[in-house]
């Protein structure tokens, strides 16, 4: 019986082999397999656009793949075993001292930025990327470094800066202030802006909303601009005041366009200062205002008095011919009433160019020979209510408060349809406040 257990253990069924076979193909197969593997694993190493390299904790080269060595500018064979310090430019040992001080302190990947000195003398600026392992062959750690080559981007930053550079000095120099709203309030804000709004330091408006910088008046409708332009539409320049901190208002155009800050949505507003055209617009309009009022004057003094006399003179020949009984006395008489005619056109004529006299009730009286001209003219009951004594001292201020109100009536009559007018003129603030109200009576 033992006899046929040990021919059984010698000879093993054929099935039994069959299946020691299969495994035994199987086994090599994937020996093959994992052969392969690691040569793919080994060029992809050697290979790969980026350098690898591994240092004990001397900072020793045990490894190094291709690239790297290339970046180096030695063999493979020459790097094994040397110290990497040798490889680093004077100025940055100690940098790479503490890279390595850090890999045997932290158990994480630890960065830095150094130049290396290649065979060369070329210096390459490297970026070492450095992760603790556990090398099981020599029971030991050692540090797995990833060498890249960051020149490239440390010009393309450097480009970057520069562009930023001067683009932030084109705004420092624009000669208009530039303000930068996010979600509301105030993130950037230029010198002249700062000037504008009479404060030192962009600390001063940051977080503020810009209608708060404006005078009272201007803040809705700013506001609602700004609400346009962040949702992308066109929108034209508005002239506004801004409130200086010492209350001297600035004459300001702003012009708002749809901008992004540091990626986010914004709006860019730039603040022309208009002061010193509103000062020149008022002086050409009180040179205007003057030189309508002096040849009004003229007009009053020179040519209605001569029409006057012209008109005396022919009612005198008309009055002596009557007593002649000569036909002629009638032609006297149309002379006279043409002179008279054009006489009236003339005072009109010099009422339009100044229509408010020197002295300081001058407007009120203006307006009441305005109420009875409109009376008369249209048959449209024209009334006015105003404080008898009220004075106005600067004409030309009067002269644009006597205009405003003609326009105003005349916008009532004319588009408003209005069968009465009522004009109002009280003083608010201090400040004369002129209001008609069209009525229906």
């Amino acid at each position: 019986m033992k006899a046929r257990a040990a021919r059984a253990t010698r000879n093993p069924p054929a099935r039994s082999r069959e299946d020691l076979e299969h495994q035994n193909r199987e086994l090599t197969r994937m020996l093959h397999l994992v052969e392969e593997a690691r040569a793919n694993l080994a060029d992809q190493y050697d290979y790969a656009p980026i350098g690898f390299l591994t240092l004990d904790a001397q900072g020793c080269v045990r490894e190094v793949n291709v690239t790297a060595a290339r970046l180096l500018g030695r063999e493979r064979v020459q790097l094994i075993g040397m110290p990497f310090l040798s490889h680093i430019a004077r100025g940055h040992w100690k940098e790479f001292l503490h890279h390595m001080s850090e890999c045997r302190r932290r158990p994480t990947v630890v960065v830095s930025d150094l130049d290396l000195r290649a065979r060369d003398r070329r210096t390459l600026h490297v970026e070492l990327r450095s992760v603790p392992v556990l090398d099981a062959r020599r029971d030991e750690t050692v540090y797995r470094t990833a060498m890249t080559e960051i020149g490239e981007r440390l010009r393309v930053a450097q480009a970057l800066e520069e562009s930023e550079r001067r683009h932030r000095d084109m705004v420092e120099s624009s000669p208009d202030g530039i303000f930068i709203q996010s979600d509301g309030v105030i993130v950037f804000a230029n010198r002249v802006a700062l000037d504008l709004c009479g404060v030192k330091e962009v600390a001063d408006l940051h977080g503020r909303e810009l209608t708060g910088l404006l005078r009272p008046a201007y803040r809705q409708s700013v506001a609602s601009l700004l609400v346009q332009v962040a949702t992308g539409r066109e929108t034209p320049s508005m002239e506004v005041k801004i409130e200086r901190g010492s209350g001297t208002p600035v004459h300001v155009e702003l012009a708002a366009r749809n901008f992004h800050f540091e990626g986010e949505p914004a709006v860019l507003v730039m603040a022309r200062d208009i002061t010193p055209r509103k000062i020149a617009e008022r002086h050409v309009l009180a040179i205007s205002e003057r030189e309508r009022r002096a040849f009004g004057r003229d007009l009053h003094d020179s040519i209605c008095q001569s029409l006057m006399g012209t008109a005396c003179l022919a009612e005198a020949l008309r009055n002596k011919l009557r007593k002649s009984g000569l036909p002629a006395a009638s032609d006297a008489e149309e002379i006279g009433r043409v002179a008279r005619q054009c006489l009236d056109e003339a005072r009109n004529m010099a009422r339009g160019l100044c229509p408010v006299a020197m002295e300081k009730s001058g407007l009120v009286t203006a307006l009441h020979e305005l109420t009875a001209e409109v009376a008369r003219h249209t048959r449209i009951e024209c009334l006015l209510e105003c404080d008898e004594s009220l004075a106005i001292g600067d004409p030309n201020v009067a002269t644009n408060l006597y205009r405003i109100t003609q326009e105003a009536v005349s916008n009532a009559i004319k588009h408003g349809r209005a069968r009465s007018v009522l004009i109002r003129l009280a003083a608010g603030h201090g400040r004369p406040r002129p209001d008609h109200a069209p009525g229906a009576g």
